[in-house]
């Protein structure tokens, strides 16, 4: 428990992973904005910038029904983005049908900007964020 709480010091990224339900495996990665850190440790802000960080999730599910999927998340403000991805087509398609009510659940919850990109995830992608 301590090595968590110091690694959460030095890095701050919490990381989890285990079975959700019985046979639903989820690896979980939620990282701070860079600003946060600063603020917390009063060693105030550096202009903009550390204002401009944003939240940042990423969610990996294996449901045998969906097969993996897996959830990127940027939050600030009022703004988030999701990019969706699922190794089989099926899932891909129950995910895009879904997009709609999605995006409009995320905006009655107070989000001004919602933007959500659902597409294959190929074995060899990497996600960096900068793709939407």
């Amino acid at each position: 428990m301590v090595r968590h709480q110091l690694e959460m010091l030095v890095t701050p990224v919490l990381r989890w992973e285990g079975d959700v339900w019985s046979g639903i495996f989820m690896a979980l990665m939620i990282q701070m904005p860079a600003g946060s850190r600063r603020e917390e440790h009063g060693e105030g802000q550096e202009g903009e910038e550390s204002q401009q960080g944003a939240w940042h999730s990423e969610l990996q599910l294996s449901v045998p029904s969906l097969g993996d999927i897996r959830v990127a998340m940027w939050l600030q403000d009022q703004q988030v983005r999701l990019q969706l991805l699922a190794r089989d087509e099926d899932a891909l398609r129950v995910l895009e049908g879904g997009l709609p009510q999605l995006e409009q659940r995320l905006r009655n919850a107070g989000l001004s900007t919602v933007l959500i990109d659902a597409r294959p995830w190929d074995r060899g992608e990497a996600n960096d964020g900068t793709e939407a």
